[in-house]
């Protein structure tokens, strides 16, 4: 009798398990359920159009927009540190940054939040982010390299401070989120797909970059650390101590320590999101929703810009590595 009881105690239990969701969802309000069926037909839209090459067109438009802005200081500080062998380096410094980037997305999907929501939940983190950035900066003034870290001509050592300067960086940046990272956001939400999400992530990421990987090109293509004031060297005392550096590194430490004071004084870049160029911002979401409404043809001219860029890098970065990087 006993046994009877438990098996029909436990099939009560599945039954109830298995409709619990059909109950709760029938008792909610029409508005709220045709919110949810919305919700979810946008999802499957995003992850039947959206693939790895659309999301990566995406993220190249991220140049008409405000957000790309800051990214320029910082990648003109480490080109100006490094002064050669820039395609490498922003490779290394973009690895940094994606992987920020991408986690943040994921975190924000598994707590049921926007980005800019988690970003504000933790952006008691970005002002250490920028007092390292500006620790960054004063070591590489004074000719110091990376904190723990040596210059030296070749990125053997200095490969770490740029991840962790992308990593840095990430923190504080504050991304104009367009409909297509806000739909590959949603689809996560709805089809718990993670890995697919952090592809896409990677892909509209690696997009963002493109402007700064073809200036890495062409720095490297003409070799610019050829320029005769660019090896200039700078004496100086402090407190009756010589320290030497060069021009470069000036700059390169004078960019980290601008960034690292916008990220302590505005809790990171926020603030260059509500500029207005020309309807510019405007554009920016036009357009991802335009490739969104001919996904097709945007995802096979996503495909060609792909590979034509993918190769550009590999060819520059084996050029690179032939050098004895």
């Amino acid at each position: 009798m006993k046994k009877k009881t438990f098996f029909l105690f436990l099939f009560v239990f599945i039954i109830i398990s298995l409709t619990s969701s059909v109950i709760a969802d029938y008792n909610l309000p029409i508005g709220i359920l045709k919110s949810i069926e919305y919700n979810q037909s946008l999802a499957q839209e995003v992850l039947q159009n959206v693939s790895f090459f659309l999301a990566f067109l995406a993220g190249m438009t991220t140049l008409v927009s405000p957000c790309v802005l800051p990214l320029f200081p910082a990648y003109f500080a480490i080109t100006f540190k490094e002064r050669k062998n820039i395609t490498l380096a922003t490779s290394y410094f973009f690895v940094g940054f994606s992987s920020i980037f991408i986690l943040m997305g994921l975190l924000a999907t598994f707590l049921g939040k926007t980005i800019a929501t988690v970003f504000s939940d933790l952006n008691w983190i970005i002002p250490i982010a920028g007092i390292i950035l500006v620790i960054f900066g004063g070591m590489i003034f004074l000719g110091k390299g990376f904190p723990g870290l040596k210059i030296s001509n070749k990125l053997g050592q200095d490969w770490k401070g740029l991840i962790a300067s992308g990593a840095l960086f990430a923190v504080g940046w504050t991304a104009c989120v367009g409909p297509i990272i806000s739909g590959v956001l949603l689809m996560i939400s709805t089809f718990q797909n993670y890995g697919l999400a952090a592809l896409l992530m990677l892909s509209y990421s690696l997009g963002i970059f493109v402007p700064l990987f073809i200036l890495s090109f062409f720095y490297d293509q003409y070799h610019l650390e050829k320029i005769s004031w660019l090896h200039k060297t700078i004496i100086f005392r402090i407190k009756g101590k010589e320290y030497h550096t060069t021009y470069p590194n000036a700059i390169a430490g004078l960019l980290f320590m601008l960034l690292g004071l916008v990220f302590i004084l505005f809790r990171g870049t926020n603030f260059v999101n509500g500029l207005q160029f020309f309807g510019l911002k405007q554009n920016f979401y036009d357009w991802q929703n335009l490739f969104l409404e001919k996904s097709v043809l945007f995802n096979i001219i996503g495909f060609v810009v792909f590979v034509l860029f993918l190769g550009f890098l590999i060819h520059f970065i084996r050029k690179q590595i032939k050098k004895g990087i």
